[in-house]
């Protein structure tokens, strides 16, 4: 059975439409069309530039229909963020999770209920800038409005004029009752919020609608699959056994997957999140800081015209000094955008350790403190499921990295497996062919992908700096009183 079917991933920096094709057992993919993703500035006020972004999304829907016959569309976008309308459309661009509106918020909300009674009815981790928080922020425009549709049900409505909510990106907005796969009412009603924005939640591998003609497209069949782009990155994680994973792009999401939530108070201590995967799995993780600062700093490089490649970067930061400086990725300092050179120095400065200052020495702290980051949360997935893991996958774009595949090897004393890269394309890809009968499974995509060259094997080096250095990275961490406040 051979199909085309197009993968529409928008994520924090960029978009894109991927094309799959699979015949005779094979898919391989065709990258149709990229575009940035900014946001843009208003009043003071970070929102998505969604005009330009559906824009985007015909221009690559163009694109594919004038080259090849599609049979079906599906879109995944990152999580928590959404649009508000009424009866005739969007009432206003959808807000950036970056926005300051939402401080104080979390605070305010745990005054009317604790974070042990919040995170049992939700099995969110708690981070300002989700769902619930960010609606608390503007309770005035919920007056005006009918539905609440998730980013990804957002372009869905845009291409089809339907509204529903899939279960994945409900499941990141601390709404959802982890264990029916409903929203959770008691929570709704707790904080008055309008029972009537929140439409349906429908399963993933399921049917939204067909293009809408107005658009001059053709009236393809556009699918629910794992909207939220974690969701489907894991769908494609080469392993059909207990396995870690890191989704690493610009965020990382850093977890493992089991069959049902786990609510407990260690779950809740460490600030693990449930959120609901494929196949009614569930994804237990946590959000952390990513590629984010490195890709501030690369940006801060090019201003300055040091104009360098990842690959680069990377041959600059083998050749300093290895563990120099550590910083703790997820300070709150490290949150914003701007500056990022002089708040890593800074952070340097004011912890007692070596300031970098070449560009190979910025680099390198970035990377090993990543490393360290996965390693810490890792021990935190172990001793809340209490058992032993004796691999990590890593997919999506850090996939690329050989020295942080590596460095994750070493630090974590367990076999990395970096790819594929294209993760989140490819599980919402599989999605659809599971759909289309094509392929019998997720697990006979997963098990076709573990055999494939996309997947490469970094064996942990005995280093016992990694191990002496721990320590000192988990001293950063106890002395960083932030929270976890990303995605």
């Amino acid at each position: 059975m051979k199909k085309n079917v197009l993968a529409i991933d928008f994520g924090g920096s960029n978009g894109r439409v991927i094309l799959g094709i699979f015949d005779q057992g094979k898919l391989r993919l065709e990258e149709i069309h990229r575009f940035p993703n900014q946001p843009i500035t208003k009043q003071d006020s970070l929102y998505w530039d969604f005009p330009q972004l559906c824009h985007e999304l015909v221009v690559g829907i163009q694109k594919a229909t004038s080259r090849y016959e599609i049979d079906s569309i599906g879109i995944d976008t990152w999580g928590v963020d959404y649009g508000l309308l009424d009866d005739k459309g969007l009432l206003a661009y959808p807000r950036h999770y970056r926005d300051p509106r939402t401080l104080g918020h979390l605070a305010k909300a745990l005054e009317k209920i604790s974070p042990e009674a919040l995170y049992a009815a939700t099995g969110n981790q708690l981070m300002e800038i989700n769902t619930l928080f960010q609606l608390l922020a503007e309770k005035e425009v919920l007056e005006k409005a009918t539905t609440l549709l998730f980013m990804p049900d957002l372009f869905g409505y845009f291409l089809t004029g339907k509204r529903q909510t899939e279960m994945t990106i409900a499941s990141t907005s601390q709404l959802m009752n982890p264990l029916t796969s409903d929203w959770n009412w008691e929570i709704i009603e707790l904080f008055d919020l309008p029972k009537g924005l929140f439409p349906r939640i429908v399963s993933p591998g399921t049917l939204l609608g067909a293009i809408k003609p107005e658009l001059g497209l053709p009236e393809i069949p556009v699918l629910n699959v794992g909207s939220h782009d974690t969701a489907s990155a894991v769908a494609s994680v080469p392993s059909d056994h207990r396995f870690l994973f890191v989704s690493c792009g610009t965020w990382s999401l850093v977890g493992t997957e089991l069959p049902v939530p786990i609510l407990t108070k260690k779950a809740q201590a460490y600030n693990l999140t449930n959120e609901k995967g494929l196949n009614q799995t569930t994804r237990f993780l946590k959000n952390i800081t990513g590629l984010w600062i490195l890709q501030e700093v690369k940006r801060e490089f090019d201003s300055l015209g040091r104009h360098y490649s990842y690959q680069e970067l990377e041959q600059l930061a083998l050749e300093a000094e290895s563990m120099a400086c550590l910083i703790d990725t997820d300070a709150p300092v490290f949150l914003g955008p701007g500056q990022m050179i002089e708040r890593i120095q800074s952070y340097a400065k004011e912890s007692g350790q070596s300031i970098p200052i070449t560009d190979g020495q910025l680099i390198r702290c970035i990377y090993e403190s990543l490393a360290f980051k996965y390693k810490y949360t890792f021990l935190e997935i172990i001793d809340t499921v209490g058992y032993e893991f004796d691999g990590v996958n890593i997919v999506g774009g850090g996939a690329n990295s050989q020295l942080l595949c590596q460095m994750v090897a070493s630090a974590s004393q367990m076999t990395v497996y970096g790819g594929p890269t294209e993760a989140t394309a490819i599980g919402n890809i599989n999605m659809q062919l599971v759909y289309h009968g094509a392929l019998g499974s997720l697990k006979e995509g997963r098990l076709a992908l573990k055999v494939s060259e996309a997947v490469k094997g970094y064996s942990p080096q005995k280093e016992s700096k990694w191990d002496r250095e721990f320590g000192r990275y988990q001293q950063l961490l106890a002395a960083n009183s932030g929270e976890d406040r990303i995605r």
